[in-house]
């Protein structure tokens, strides 16, 4: 009886990636996979008027907003590089620092580095560590005091199956929150659910 040959498993070789933009094969085998199919939505330009919703225009102008949200053109973003910075920045752990390299430039997006982009410097209150926000947020404010504060009378959370607070229908909010959801799904936080706000949508526009 004639003997088999053996032979060895064949390895799957990896694809070789471009070190020029991407950190590692990880990196590229998400980009192709999961980041390439995806749409990127860009901030939308503002157009500012002055309304009877004045206290909306006032509230821009007062944080700076006006000047940056007025500025986005069509077609201004490259969306390959920010596919490839989202991709490259990826770290299940978010560990500091808050940088990364893309196309042999560094780039960071920490606090400092982002309010000095947005010219929204930080300004700590005498004795505090952090801004007003950080407190806000890790306060958790009630469910109720949100709502009391985003919508019509009468109307609130809709809640999830364990009875928590999931979601306010856009229709449920005010019409100086409406605007705010509006900004906020289109610039601060893009999404193209706009029929809801969620939890930490809500803290937002709040």
């Amino acid at each position: 009886m004639a003997s088999k040959e053996w032979k060895a498993p064949s390895i799957p070789t990896q694809v070789k990636f471009d070190r020029s933009r991407f950190t590692s094969q990880e990196a590229w085998e998400g980009y192709t996979d999961i980041v390439v199919p995806r749409k990127i939505l860009p901030e939308r330009n503002v157009i500012i008027h002055r309304t009877k919703f004045d206290e909306f225009t006032e509230e821009l102008e007062h944080r700076n907003w006006h000047k940056e949200l007025t500025n986005f053109m069509d077609g201004s973003i490259d969306v390959a590089i920010i596919k490839e910075f989202y991709v490259n920045l990826y770290d299940p752990e978010d560990k500091p620092p808050k940088q990364v390299r893309v196309r042999g430039h560094l780039i960071k997006f920490d606090v400092d580095t982002l309010n000095a982009f947005l010219k929204t410097p930080v300004i700590l209150e005498e004795g505090e560590n952090f801004l007003v926000y950080s407190r806000f947020c890790r306060s958790k404010p009630e469910p109720q005091e949100l709502a009391a504060r985003l919508c019509i009378p009468g109307r609130g959370f809709e809640s999830n199956t364990d009875g928590l607070p999931l979601k306010i229908l856009r229709k449920n909010l005010t019409t100086l929150a409406q605007t705010w959801s509006i900004l906020s799904f289109s610039n601060p936080v893009p999404t193209s659910h706009t029929f809801d706000i969620t939890l930490n949508r809500a803290r937002l526009i709040y």
